[in-house]
């Protein structure tokens, strides 16, 4: 079975699909990845074949003036719609027509796209092939009323006909790493099946030697605010301070991820329980380590977090960090602190809370067993393989 795996640039976006498609291999399958030119190196890193496909919306105008500007502005309603916009407009016609003259050579048997990639969705239409997607954080800004007119209107830009079917993005298979407490009613449940993801491998894997000298007599504090954040420090910079600030105050020991390649002198001198990340770690293993995880609430470290079982504050800022973070505080194991209200007193209150009463670890453990119990990555894979099969059967019965 071949298999081709479509994605918005960005790298929590590319690790989305990561589980699934180094499963696959495992599994004997052939693998790529088609996305924006800037995710070669990002995709090569997961050892996956890379063709470029699409547009970085970073750069892309058309997306730069839907949602760059509403962004910077802190307009999250008008950030959020001119997400749907590009969604579902130019950029996924853009992809498509990409992913089609990549098909003519690699012929995939099956398009897996991030759940807000919709790209994958029409050149899968347009090849007659079964098309899965993976929920993505803005994935339940989606639901069938809002994608069925507009995917009709993409599909006539690619000749194809109109589709009946409302839910026709996840007709076939929509994939939640997360169980259905931690989704609640955001997605279309008529094809959703939930998977317990596993933590993908990469070859630049950082080895962390200071772990094993970290205090014995102390919790430790993991704090990341994501990969993109720290390009926007408009955005990020006073969250920044005020978890240092928070944590310089704590007897704890203290990992900040500041983003890669920043100066710290940025942030001051710090106590020396206070250590300050500047370059790529492999967050799993941190968080594995930690007794509370701080984050900005992006879905790729919520993943994380939630699968590690550890008590959670989250600070969001924008896209889908808000819901998110309503989401945890909901299921008890963490705490929601908008990054508007993040000094270095109200995180430093949160952050002693979750240090100190145990029903916050003990929920979080509750909602880690219920991503255990879900069936593993190696079923998902076999259940791609039937639905590969079980649609070139239909095929063959069409055409005799």
């Amino acid at each position: 079975m071949r298999i081709l795996f479509t994605a918005h640039a960005g790298k929590s976006h590319l690790r989305l699909l990561i589980p699934l498609a180094q499963a696959a291999v495992r599994a004997g399958h052939t693998v790529a990845v088609a996305d924006d030119e800037s995710m070669r190196a990002e995709s090569v890193s997961y050892g996956l074949r890379f063709f470029p496909a699409g547009v970085d919306w970073a750069k892309d105008p058309f997306c730069v003036e839907a949602i760059a500007l509403p962004l910077f502005r802190g307009d999250q309603e008008a950030y959020e719609d001119g997400l749907v916009d590009c969604v579902l407009g130019p950029p996924a016609l853009v992809a498509a027509r990409d992913i089609l003259r990549i098909a003519e050579e690699w012929q995939p048997d099956l398009i897996v796209r991030e759940g807000e990639e919709m790209g994958g969705y029409l050149a899968a239409e347009a090849l007659g092939i079964p098309h899965v997607a993976v929920a993505g954080g803005s994935t339940h800004l989606l639901p069938p009323a809002v994608t069925h007119q507009r995917l009709n209107a993409l599909r006539a830009e690619l000749g194809l006909p109109a589709d009946p079917a409302d839910n026709t993005a996840y007709k076939h298979l929509l994939v939640s790493w997360l169980p259905a407490r931690c989704t609640g009613d955001d997605l279309d449940p008529r094809t959703l099946r939930h998977y317990r993801q596993t933590v993908p491998y990469r070859s630049d894997d950082k080895v962390l030697p200071w772990l094993a000298g970290l205090p014995e007599d102390k919790p430790v504090v993991y704090a990341s605010i994501g990969t993109m954040a720290p390009s926007m420090p408009w955005q990020s910079n006073d969250l920044l301070h005020a978890v240092i600030e928070a944590v310089s105050g704590i007897d704890c020991t203290a990992l900040v991820s500041i983003g890669v390649g920043r100066d710290p002198a940025e942030f001051g001198p710090v106590p020396a329980h206070v250590r300050l990340l500047t370059e790529w770690v492999p967050q799993d293993v941190l968080l594995e380590t930690a007794d509370v995880f701080v984050t900005h609430g992006g879905h790729s470290s919520i993943r994380e977090g939630l699968r590690s079982g550890i008590p959670m504050l989250v600070t969001p800022m924008y896209d889908d960090q808000p819901h998110s973070a309503e989401h945890c505080a909901e299921m008890g194991n963490g705490i929601s602190l908008p990054s508007y209200w993040a000094t270095g007193e109200t995180v430093g209150e949160e952050l002693r809370k979750l240090l100190t009463d145990p029903a916050y670890r003990q929920r979080a453990a509750a909602v880690q067993r219920e991503i255990l119990a879900t069936p593993p990555v190696e079923q998902l894979v076999a259940d791609l393989e039937e639905l590969v099969a079980a649609t070139a059967d239909q095929e063959e019965t069409c055409a005799s």
